[in-house]
C-alpha cells in the first residue's frame, strides 16, 4: 500500500510538472504572437520582445524555459502520463515513426489518455550538412505560434515531403515548401498566413528551438525517434506488439 501511495504521488508530481511546462510553452506562445504582430509594422522583433519582458524569443521568465510543444486538444486529466516524442524532421526512422503511430498517438492525447508533447532536435543539419532540420523545426514551432491547431499536421506534412534518401549537402526541405506550400496545405491562410511567415522570415521561433535541442540532450537523448514516458525513456526494442494498439499498451504499462 505504501508503495502505491508513493508511486501515485510521484505520477501527480510528474503531472504538475507537465502543467507547468504547458503554461511556461503558452506564454511563449504569447510572446511570440504579440512579437509577430509587430514585425508586421516594421518594428524589430527581438528588441521589442526584449523590451517587453527580458527575454527574447523562445526564452522564458528567470524561473524556467519552456522546452517542448504540447500537442493535446484539451489538457490531459492530472494523473494522465507524460509521452514526450522526441524527433528530428530528416530522420528517416522519426518519419516511418509518426506515419505508423502519430495518429494514434495524438487521437490518445485528445481523449485524456495522455499529455503528448514534442521535443524537436536538429542534429541532422550538422550529419548532411544542410539547415533543413532547423528551418523545419522554426516552421513548426511558428505554425504553434500563429495557429495551434494546425501544429500536428504541419508537422505530419514535413514528413510527408521528407527527400526519400539521405544526400549530404541536400537543401532537405526548401523554404517555399515550408514557409508557403505546407502552411496553405494546414490551412493557413489570410492575416495568419502573413504572422506566419514574418514569424518564419524573422526565425522568431529559433530560440525556442535551440532551447528545446538542449533539453533534449540534457534528457540523455542523443538518437531519434526516442519516446519517453513521466521523464523516463522506454526501450522500444522491447515492444513486442508493433501495431498502433501494441504501442498504447506499451506505454500505459511503462506509465
Amino acid at each position: 500500500m505504501a508503495t502505491s501511495t508513493s508511486n501515485r504521488r510521484e505520477q501527480l508530481r510528474r503531472q504538475q510538472e507537465a502543467a507547468e511546462r504547458q503554461k511556461k510553452t503558452n506564454r511563449i506562445i504569447g510572446l511570440s504572437a504579440a512579437a509577430v504582430a509587430l514585425v508586421l509594422v516594421g518594428v524589430l522583433i527581438f528588441v521589442l520582445v526584449q523590451n517587453m519582458s527580458g527575454n527574447r524569443v523562445g526564452q522564458m521568465a528567470p524561473e524556467g524555459s519552456a522546452d517542448s510543444i504540447v500537442l493535446n486538444s484539451t489538457p490531459a486529466p492530472a494523473d494522465a502520463p507524460t509521452v514526450t516524442v522526441y524527433l528530428d524532421y530528416q530522420c528517416p526512422n522519426c518519419r516511418v515513426f509518426e506515419e505508423t503511430y502519430g495518429d494514434t498517438l495524438l487521437t490518445e492525447a485528445n481523449a485524456g489518455t495522455w499529455t503528448l508533447e514534442n521535443k524537436t532536435m536538429t542534429f541532422m543539419d550538422n550529419n548532411l550538412q544542410n539547415t533543413a532540420s532547423t528551418r523545419a523545426a522554426v516552421g513548426a514551432a511558428c505554425s504553434a505560434v500563429v495557429a495551434p491547431e494546425t501544429y500536428p499536421q504541419y508537422s505530419m506534412t514535413v514528413y510527408g515531403n521528407q527527400e526519400a534518401q539521405e544526400v549530404r549537402g541536400s537543401e532537405g526541405y526548401s523554404d517555399t515548401l515550408l514557409r508557403d506550400t505546407i502552411p496553405a496545405q494546414v490551412g493557413i491562410t489570410g492575416d495568419a498566413l502573413t504572422q506566419f511567415q514574418a514569424c518564419y522570415d524573422n526565425d522568431a521561433t529559433s530560440e525556442f528551438v535551440t532551447n528545446v535541442e538542449r533539453s533534449a540532450y540534457s534528457d540523455n537523448v542523443t538518437g531519434t525517434p526516442t519516446i519517453a514516458v513521466n521523464g523516463t525513456i522506454v526501450d522500444l526494442r522491447q515492444l513486442s506488439d508493433p501495431s498502433p494498439e501494441g504501442l498504447r499498451a506499451f506505454l500505459l504499462a511503462n506509465a
